[in-house]
């Protein structure tokens, strides 16, 4: 367990916006379609531009534009084998997440990682 409980710094509305949390479970219909079914969540956070360092952290081929950090108040899923990644939505933007690191440790369950803008279909 952590040693200094800062969970209240990231519930003030000073530091943190609501975000909702998307997340995608795929489906197959009756024609062996594949679907993806959302559900939403609605919680607190704080999406940030990427630094330097954070982006070096990543593969090469995730460094592209529009990547940024987030913290988020619940439990979010990166990519996995059978899994299809959250996404956060944040000032009516779409964001894919791509790394997490839990740190719920620290009080009331947050988590922090790198997510990606989404860019909508034309």
């Amino acid at each position: 367990m952590a040693l200094i409980d800062v969970s209240d710094l990231l519930v003030d509305p000073d530091f943190v916006d609501e975000i909702t949390l998307v997340s995608r479970v795929p489906t197959v219909n009756s024609m062996g379609e594949n679907s993806l079914a959302e559900t939403s969540l609605v919680s607190v956070g704080s999406v940030q531009p990427a630094s330097g360092r954070t982006i070096q952290k990543l593969p090469d081929a995730m460094r592209v534009a529009n990547v940024s950090s987030f913290w988020f108040k619940g439990t979010i899923v990166a990519s996995a084998p059978g899994q299809y990644s959250s996404v956060l939505i944040f000032n009516g933007q779409r964001y894919q997440v791509q790394t997490v690191d839990n740190w719920s440790n620290f009080g009331e369950g947050f988590c922090e990682g790198t997510c990606v803008a989404e860019i909508p279909a034309p």
